[in-house]
Formats: structure tokens, C-alpha cells, sequence
């Protein structure tokens, strides 16, 4: 494993394209983060004040609505990581690069 000397960790931390990566994955990890926690909180607080309107079926089925919201939030889950890893491995993995080659790692 390489050993980093602590002048070598302050050059990378000091450098604007490694201040570049954390912030843009910082800003995408916690919106998207966010994003989930209010569609789960947001699905519990429906699910406790609405029970009733969630038991009755969609307009000519008998798929109750509530099982339609748990598929969509279940769909908006797997889209959100994929756009997380669509960015990672475009944006962050460049950037990450472009740093390994400025500091010869």
C-alpha cells in the first residue's frame, strides 16, 4: 500500500482539482441522499395520515394505489443510484485520474 508523506497529503488536499472532486461528490451524494430520505419520510407520513385512500384501487383495477407509490419509490431508488454511478464513473473517475497523473500515483 502507498504511504503518503504528510507534505505529500497536504499538496492533494490544497489541490483545486481534489477540492473539485470532494465538493461535486459531496453536492451529488447528499442531494440525492436527501432526496430519498424525504421520498421514504414523505411515503411513511402518507401511509400514517391517508390509509384508507392507499387501500382503494387505481381507476379499473384492483391495485391498491399504495402499491402503485411503493413501486414508483422502489423505481426512483434504483434511478437515483444509477444516475450517482453514471457520475461517478464519468465526472468523479476524471477527475480522480487527473489527480493521480498531477501527483504521480
Amino acid at each position: 500500500m502507498l504511504r503518503l508523506q504528510p507534505e505529500q497529503a497536504r499538496r492533494i488536499v490544497a489541490a483545486p482539482a481534489f477540492r473539485e472532486l470532494s465538493s461535486a461528490r459531496a453536492k451529488l451524494r447528499w442531494g440525492l441522499s436527501f432526496l430519498t430520505l424525504f421520498t421514504f419520510f414523505g411515503f411513511l407520513a402518507l401511509v400514517s395520515t391517508a390509509k384508507e385512500a392507499l387501500g382503494s384501487p387505481v381507476a379499473g383495477s384492483i391495485v391498491p394505489i399504495g402499491l402503485v407509490l411503493l413501486l414508483a419509490i422502489s423505481t426512483l431508488v434504483v434511478v437515483l443510484t444509477g444516475i450517482y454511478v453514471r457520475r461517478s464513473n464519468s465526472r468523479f473517475d476524471e477527475l480522480a485520474h487527473a489527480l493521480k497523473q498531477e501527483f504521480g500515483q
